[in-house]
């Protein structure tokens, strides 16, 4: 909590606690209750504890699922969790937001698998409902990541959203992309330099993740690559757009969000991600 509470702060448990007391943060409504940072009046600390238990499963589910992935869709560098998962403090019903990276111009025969492997296991799951609601809101291949971290390097959103991604595949690429982005820690150095370390003690051995295919197939690969790029983006665009207009239409206007699509990338915007930006300062 104290680590990612302001970029660049620094600031240790009992600076954190100095500057809530001074009611800096008066219009936010923060306080610190039995080792918990509480956000409004509704929240307490058996709330919270139910929130990292949801996420804990949900996450296990994760793991579960992206070892599906790594066996049948060779193209995948890496799946980490993202969003309230990640965070530790999902509800019952919350997406559980993945972010994949995959080998140059591999996104959309990969997100075609993947998307036909959510809705397998949606289908064949013994496990509860709610531990099955994937939704690939963060992908990028590798060239269309490296562009994207390019343009964040002054957002310390961006970087708090990569420190605190959990790698359930792939994990010694995951920790290969927080090297490679090292400004990140300019912002969080004290959880750069802990995530560093916890990574170097939880690598995943030998995997298929990113193996290449053969040569011969790869005018064919490209050509299917063009063809999942221009079918899937147009199916995803309308789901968005159906998606946002039930959003609307029940008020939750910060859940509306944008699909930011091209043939490197495909990311899902919220409105709530550009508050929490503004609320930065980005």
């Amino acid at each position: 909590m104290v680590n990612y509470f302001l970029p660049k702060s620094h600031l240790t448990a009992k600076q954190l606690h100095s500057l809530l007391a001074s009611g800096r943060f008066s219009d936010l409504h923060f306080k610190i209750k039995e080792g918990y940072l509480l956000t409004n009046d509704g929240q307490s600390q058996l709330s919270r504890l139910e929130r990292e238990q949801t996420s804990a499963a949900k996450l296990g589910s994760a793991a579960n699922f992206a070892t599906v992935l790594a066996r049948f869709v060779p193209y995948i560098r890496t799946v980490a969790v993202t969003g309230s998962v990640a965070y530790g403090s999902a509800e019952k019903w919350d997406d559980i937001d993945l972010f994949i990276v995959t080998d140059r111009k591999r996104l959309w025969v990969s997100a075609f698998l993947a998307l036909v492997l959510v809705r397998v296991n949606k289908l064949l799951s013994r496990r509860a409902p709610h531990l099955s609601t994937f939704c690939l809101s963060y992908v990028h291949d590798e060239q269309g990541f490296s562009e994207e971290s390019q343009r964040n390097r002054t957002n310390s959103l961006f970087a708090r959203e990569l420190l605190k991604a959990k790698p359930v595949a792939g994990t010694r690429e995951y920790r290969r992309l927080l090297e490679d982005n090292a400004w990140v820690g300019e912002f969080f150095s004290a959880s750069y330099s802990e995530k560093m370390r916890d990574l170097d003690g939880g690598l995943d051995g030998a995997t298929n993740l990113g193996d290449s295919e053969n040569a011969q197939f790869s005018f064919f690969l490209d050509w299917v690559e063009g063809v999942a790029y221009i079918a899937l983006s147009r199916y995803l665009r309308l789901r968005a757009y159906l998606t946002n207009l039930k959003l609307k239409s029940e008020g939750e206007q910060l859940r509306v969000f944008e699909p930011i699509i091209t043939s490197a990338s495909c990311v899902y915007t919220s409105n709530f991600y550009r508050w929490l930006r503004a609320l930065w300062g980005e």
